[in-house]
């Protein structure tokens, strides 16, 4: 079970990063459409991770793997929004809007609706977490997070 959580975690930084970098550009382009990715764009990438880790929970019980992997993914958006907010980009005062509560709120729903919408496809395709699994997350997510970093602290624009 510890492996299974590990691999939410890992799973959840990626898919931080890579919503967030997906929506840098086009937010500092036209806020409309940084919104509008957000709002079509970004659930579908936290539905696909989603699916993913909950098909490889460990137990019977998948409703069980749907609360397990709400926590570990709200708790990190919390942490990951203090980090890209707080440290990296030095702006607080953007991020405790009430948007940002809703958005937490989906984040964590998306495991329930995950489970209730694709059952039976989950419990057809259930596996285990295998290495390659924890390598392919890790990857995107420390290259999103990196390549997102460098633009911010080099103040990388698009014209």
């Amino acid at each position: 079970m510890a492996k299974w959580f590990l691999y939410n975690l890992v799973v959840g930084f990626a898919v931080y990063w890579m919503s967030n970098l997906l929506l840098w550009f086009p937010w500092s382009v036209n806020p409309t459409l940084g919104i509008t990715l957000m709002l079509t764009v970004s659930p579908v990438i936290w539905i696909i991770s989603t699916y993913l880790c909950i098909r490889t929970f460990p137990r019977k019980k998948i409703i069980i793997g749907a609360v397990y992997n709400s926590l570990v993914f709200i708790v990190l958006a919390i942490a990951m929004d203090y980090v890209f907010f707080g440290l990296i980009r030095n702006a607080m005062e953007q991020l405790y809007h009430p948007t940002t509560f809703y958005g937490y709120g989906f984040v964590a729903a998306i495991p329930f609706i995950v489970v209730f919408a694709f059952r039976k496809n989950i419990e057809k395709k259930k596996r285990v977490v295998r290495p390659a699994d924890f390598t392919k997350a890790a990857i995107i997510g420390l290259a999103c997070f990196s390549l997102l970093t460098l633009i911010i602290i080099s103040g990388i624009e698009i014209s």
